[in-house]
């Protein structure tokens, strides 16, 4: 079976919050620096006081564009912060008639959108922006042509500060998103072990129970029925116990096949190119054991890797059945081939007379290779 999922072009690994956040704090750094150094140069014409309120606005309205950036990424802004912001919004619009600063008025355009969200955020940011205009009007009210550009200015960096911010939530999102989809194969695969073990021993134990009822009531009257009755109850608990016992180091429902297509389709969802080219193995056990290194490589993929593509690749090599689970974006040694995972997987493929590595390559990759002989599964 050889199957090709998700877009093929080109995509970097998905960045982290912190990108976002610096990106905007850079932004209200420079737009704070102007705002600083406009108005260190104008403390002649507006008075000494003058200036140092106003500078002590331009530091008090970036900070808190900044604090309300941030808990707004993680879906919570305290009530202290929303008033305090509310605070700033008009500060940073007085600045532009008290020292002719008007860099603070986009920060407030930025905080007003980051305060009010849903159907009024459009109806908040207009106001705000109104009032900007005004202000911008009146301050520059000989010189028509340098308000127009004031006011284009403020709209082009406060939609700068405000995608940043959508950004960084937006990637929040996105990795919350991955670990709770890793979450729920975990959850799944929980409930398909109870499931199973309800399964096996429900019907081991009913099977037992009816035999050995049958056994007591022929026991009187025919003693050589009743035998064959308890020996059919010996067999249907040792097949409950070899059940059991497979359950309990590996899947006896779930094959390769399966395994492929959960990876697969969830791949699909979290735009992950997956590329499987496999040979299904004929041995039962063999299957059963590559199903279990697919379902647990892929869920430490999700959970430890900021993968682009990933592969499956199950063929026969040099007389042995041959799986290997290669996915990309691994950084800083983020994966072990250490964890209890892998080494419960690395005992099923000794059992069948196998090897299983995993580790990190050069290239960035993460690489699960198992072997087994032939002749351990024919």
């Amino acid at each position: 079976m050889t199957a090709q999922i998700g877009s093929t072009r080109s995509r970097d690994r998905y960045p982290s919050e912190s990108v976002a956040f610096a990106a905007t704090w850079l932004v209200v750094v420079l737009i704070s620096f102007l705002g600083l150094t406009n108005i260190v140069d104008r403390r002649v014409d507006t008075g000494v006081p003058v200036a140092v309120v106003a500078a002590a606005i331009v530091v008090f309205v970036g900070t808190i564009l900044a604090l309300a950036q941030y808990a707004l990424a993680h879906n919570y802004i305290g009530p202290k912060l929303r008033i305090a912001g509310w605070v700033a919004i008009p500060l940073g619009i007085i600045n532009i008639p008290l020292s002719e600063t008007w860099e603070t008025c986009c920060i407030s355009v930025a905080i007003a959108a980051t305060l009010v969200r849903g159907r009024w955020a459009g109806l908040a940011i207009g106001g705000v922006f109104a009032l900007v205009t005004a202000a911008t009007v009146y301050a520059d009210r000989d010189d028509e042509l340098e308000a127009f550009g004031i006011l284009l200015g403020t709209v082009g960096l406060a939609v700068v500060l405000i995608a940043f911010s959508e950004l960084a939530r937006s990637l929040i999102a996105l990795h919350a998103s991955r670990e709770e989809v890793a979450r729920l194969q975990v959850d799944a695969e929980r409930h398909r072990i109870s499931r199973d073990l309800h399964d096996v021993i429900g019907r081991t134990l009913v099977t037992a129970l009816l035999r050995n009822q049958a056994a007591i009531q022929l026991f009187s009257v025919d003693p050589e029925r009743a035998r064959e009755q308890l020996d059919h109850v010996h067999q249907v608990l040792s097949a409950g116990q070899a059940d059991l016992r497979r359950l309990t180091t590996g899947p006896i429902l779930a094959d390769l096949a399966s395994e492929l297509a959960t990876v697969e389709a969830m791949c699909a969802r979290l735009d992950i190119v997956c590329h499987a080219e496999v040979e299904p193995p004929e041995d039962e056990d063999v299957d059963r054991v590559f199903a279990a290194i697919v379902r647990e490589a892929s869920t430490n993929m999700l959970k430890h890797a900021h993968p682009r593509r990933c592969s499956v690749r199950v063929a026969v090599e040099s007389e042995s059945q041959v799986l290997q689970f290669t996915n990309d974006g691994v950084t800083h040694g983020e994966i072990s081939g250490s964890g209890t995972g892998i080494a419960d997987l690395t005992d099923q493929v000794a059992q069948l007379g196998g090897q299983l590595t995993a580790d990190s390559s050069s290239g960035g990759e993460f690489v699960v290779l198992a072997r087994i002989p032939l002749s351990k599964g024919e």
